[in-house]
């Protein structure tokens, strides 16, 4: 497969196949011809002619031979079923590994490490020393996966005392940016959906910190990060706190499901309830109303994770790094000032 036929089953010109496989150049094309590229190539199995930058001496140290690398969800299925928090960056892994000449083998979930039945036979068909992990990753089953990867790297919004390089947009900043947000727009009854993590922290610190009651009666913390975690959450939280007036969630599936119970439960968003959700992922912008979330750049996160896994193969650095990435809260109909 060549960059003349993937083009002409796309119906593009050559340039324009070069132009996305080969560059970082976004205007190349709209972002759905290029995922269109991209799905193309992969079924094909095309892989980039690095010939010509070994002969400029920029690739020389890379074999032309494929090499391989492997992805961990760590996190629950039940929350990356619906979730494009995790396809977003995966596909931008895949993308860039492409790029240097490196393959995703094989994407599995933590439970797979139970099952070393089920990991042996894949590992050993394509061995590999790299893995990136992405979703909410406990640091003590680095130990685990140490037995059979030696380059590892994270990427999520949880800061983790972990041995290991880190690409991070720390979820704990981001909930201390939201309900100060709120509190600014004169909401004072704020509650959270969510998880027992950073986000949960930053929810409880903050609220403190603009000496509001902390009450355990505006806080959902034992839900799945999904819209039907969501949706459960919202209608738990609406029991024991009905005066809540704006509610952070913990990722942008929790805030679908809690719009879908206030619907349910005829309360208007944002008329009676604020709502905002993280990560600013599509689905957000085809609600009604658009729900209001925090920006999280997904697709530069799982670039830079490909690119200082590899500066690690090829001996670029030894000390462990954390990258972090900036936020923004993306205001749309969800929010109200009171």
């Amino acid at each position: 497969m060549s960059l003349k036929d993937i083009a002409a089953e796309v119906g593009v010109s050559i340039s324009t196949v070069s132009r996305v496989l080969n560059t970082e150049n976004t205007s190349a094309a709209s972002k759905e011809l290029r995922r269109k590229i991209w799905e193309v190539a992969k079924q094909q199995g095309y892989m980039p002619n690095l010939a010509a930058r070994q002969l400029q001496g920029s690739d020389s140290h890379r074999s032309l031979k494929p090499k391989s690398l492997y992805c961990l969800f760590a996190v629950a299925p039940q929350e990356t079923k619906d979730d494009p928090f995790y396809t977003k960056i995966l596909e931008s892994v895949e993308q860039e590994a492409f790029k240097h000449n490196y393959i995703l083998q094989y994407t599995f979930s933590a439970s797979a490490l139970e099952s070393p039945n089920l990991m042996s036979p894949i590992l050993s068909a394509t061995p590999s020393d790299c893995l990136i992990i992405i979703g909410r990753f406990k640091a003590e089953t680095l130990h685990q996966l140490e037995a059979y990867f030696k380059k590892i790297i994270y990427v999520g919004l949880n800061i983790l005392d972990a041995d290991c390089d880190q690409i991070v947009c720390d979820s704990y900043k981001i909930t201390c940016s939201v309900v100060n947000y709120f509190y600014s727009q004169g909401h004072r009854k704020i509650g959270f959906i969510g998880s027992n993590e950073g986000r949960m922290r930053g929810y409880r610190e903050t609220v403190k910190s603009l000496n509001l009651p902390v009450d355990d009666r505006y806080i959902i913390s034992d839900m799945f990060l999904s819209m039907d975690g969501g949706y459960q959450g919202m209608l738990r939280l609406l029991d024991s706190a009905p005066d809540v007036t704006a509610v952070f969630c913990a990722n942008d599936m929790v805030s679908i499901g809690a719009l879908r119970a206030c619907r349910d439960r005829n309360i208007r968003v944002p008329d009676d309830i604020s709502l905002i959700g993280c990560n600013d992922v599509e689905n957000v912008q085809y609600t009604s109303p658009m729900l209001s979330s925090v920006h999280v750049p997904l697709e530069e996160m799982g670039k830079m994770a490909v690119r200082i896994l590899l500066d690690r193969v090829d001996g670029g650095h030894s000390s462990k790094l954390k990258v972090e990435f900036p936020y923004s809260i993306i205001k749309r109909g969800s929010c109200k000032k009171l």
